[in-house]
């Protein structure tokens, strides 16, 4: 889907119907979350929430429809690095469900277009339906098992392998599936994998004589992941 046409709200339901947590949500929830949902578009750059939001301010809770969004930790200096992407599919601003704010600051890398909710809807829901907190506490559990592995993968030893283990994480491929786009500049993965500069360059530049990844301005796309997972797991 090209990102200079317009989504319609039915269209936008029906990617979140079959991609990401909602597909595998109960029947019923997913049809009234999706009813109460709006669609809003963002250019390549825009915040869409900002850590310390409270549930009065931003977006509320929203599923990624088209585009790609950057995650960055709000809870560290000015300078933390991207710790994720989302994809179509992903959902994010639910944390003030449980917390006076959110904790992490949202943009868009490239026009993304979002379902959202605000959260006093989500909450007025998950009062009249109390059984459906089951369905968010899945989705914080699968976040929450999401971010531990990119923790653990930064703590890899070896720079090869640190860096091919975080790309997989920003193509949301860690383990298995296939491969996302990722919209970022190399000195922003080398920043997520912790790398400086230039070992950053000499590294994307092996994978990329090896036919691992193709590489273009501000994206690289991973070719044979299968390829880049045995690198990460490489003893």
């Amino acid at each position: 889907m090209l990102d200079n046409i317009p989504i319609s709200k039915a269209e936008a339901c029906r990617i979140l119907a079959t991609e990401g947590w909602l597909a595998t949500a109960a029947a019923d929830f997913r049809s009234e979350f999706l009813a109460k949902g709006q669609i809003r578009t963002f250019t390549s750059g825009s915040q869409i929430s900002t850590a310390g939001d409270d549930d009065s301010i931003g977006s509320g809770m929203y599923g990624i429809v088209a585009g790609q969004v950057a995650v960055v930790p709000g809870m560290g200096p000015a300078d933390t690095p991207v710790a994720l992407l989302f994809h179509k599919g992903d959902w994010g601003g639910y944390a003030p469900l449980f917390l006076p704010a959110n904790v992490a600051h949202i943009h868009a890398v490239i026009p993304t277009t979002i379902l959202c909710l605000s959260i006093g809807e989500v909450r007025s829901m998950l009062h009249e339906r109390p059984e459906w907190w089951k369905e968010i506490a899945k989705l914080s559990f699968e976040a929450g098992i999401r971010y531990a592995g990119v923790g653990v993968d930064q703590l890899i030893p070896n720079s090869g392998r640190r860096l091919a283990a975080l790309l997989l994480h920003l193509a949301n491929c860690r383990h298995s599936g296939a491969a996302k786009p990722i919209h970022l500049s190399q000195e922003e993965i080398g920043q997520t994998a912790k790398l400086s500069r230039h070992p950053t360059r000499h590294l994307l530049r092996d994978f990329d004589a090896r036919g691992w990844i193709s590489q273009s301005y501000r994206c690289i796309d991973i070719i044979q992941p299968e390829h880049l997972r045995a690198c990460a797991n490489s003893d």
